[in-house]
């Protein structure tokens, strides 16, 4: 029998227990949300718009997930993956999720996608 939780709401359990499963905008491969990168953008007055990393997944409007892998980010940037993901016109500068990814990249073992662990299995 499902429980009431204090805000009056049914808890079934497997929405709450259910992992979050994002898409890289550059190699197309699922994973968790916490092994991706979120990325928004934010609007300058010239043309050109400027990608935000979010690693605390806080800021506001539409996100794109990569893998912090420098070979991800390249392949989202030549194919414009994130002006198509966030919905956006024109180029975008991605120096500072460059940056970030780059100095994790030294930090981190092989990411997971390549090393091919990251066959989620679903069950229907």
């Amino acid at each position: 029998m499902a429980a009431a939780d204090p805000g009056g709401r049914l808890n079934i359990g497997s929405q709450r227990d259910a992992a979050v499963v994002r898409t890289c905008v550059g190699c197309r491969r699922r994973a968790s949300a916490s092994q991706l990168l979120r990325v928004v953008v934010q609007r300058s007055e010239g043309s050109q718009n400027r990608l935000v990393p979010d690693p605390q997944r806080r800021l506001s409007g539409r996100g794109a997930h990569v893998h912090h892998d420098t070979n991800c980010l390249d392949q989202a940037v030549r194919k414009r993956a994130f002006t198509r993901a966030l919905r956006i016109e024109g180029t975008v500068d991605v120096a500072a999720v460059r940056a970030l990814v780059e100095s994790e990249s030294a930090e981190r073992p092989t990411p997971a996608h390549e090393a091919g662990m990251d066959r989620m299995k679903t069950t229907r």
